[in-house]
């Protein structure tokens, strides 16, 4: 069973995000994802609030569940200790080319390359192919490039209230979020 881990703010969670892992699911490049919403310095509500809303877009989907990261570590941030402390045999860990171009300074992140698949999220028309061979060589049976473009951002999101569930929107209007 392939076993995906989306890591991200999810903060909040957009049309975009939820779509990525319905079409992953639908083509049968993962069967199963988790949503892991951590905490990031540009987060502007609580984990709670997100597990919230990400709970309300699932709508009970039995191929995807959300996990609380407090669960695992007391300061919400995610790091390779967590991946090892999850123990639900994850295969795969989904991201967004912005994170991506980030990853070479992740603790342990060769570690994290020869352990698991890394599913990457084409955005911005970035030439992500030439960025993997260039600077990944050694791994390029780990990392799978998922090139269609998903529009949209998280911040777009929270400032203009865009690319979001009814349910999601009416939750942020509810809990006074993002004002």
């Amino acid at each position: 069973m392939k076993t995906c881990l989306y890591v991200g703010s999810f903060d909040p969670i957009t049309n975009s995000h939820l779509n990525i892992v319905l079409d992953l699911l639908k083509e049968k490049e993962v069967d199963f994802v988790y949503f892991l919403p951590v905490n990031s310095k540009k987060q502007t509500t609580s984990i709670t609030n997100r597990i919230n809303m990400l709970n309300l877009v699932i709508k009970n989907n039995p191929k995807i569940k959300v996990l609380n990261i407090l669960n695992y570590t007391n300061n919400g941030f995610f790091n390779y200790k967590i991946l090892e402390k999850l123990n639900l045999n994850i295969t795969h860990i989904l991201m967004g080319s912005d994170l991506f171009l980030k990853f070479n300074s992740f603790l342990n992140y060769q570690d994290i390359l020869n352990k698991y698949y890394l599913i990457v999220i084409k955005r911005n028309n970035f030439d992500l192919n030439n960025y993997v061979l260039t600077n990944y060589n050694n791994y390029l049976n780990k990392i799978i490039i998922i090139n269609k473009e998903y529009l949209g951002s998280s911040t777009i999101s929270r400032k203009e209230l865009v690319n979001l569930d009814k349910e999601v929107l009416a939750y942020i209007k509810e809990n006074n979020l993002y004002n």
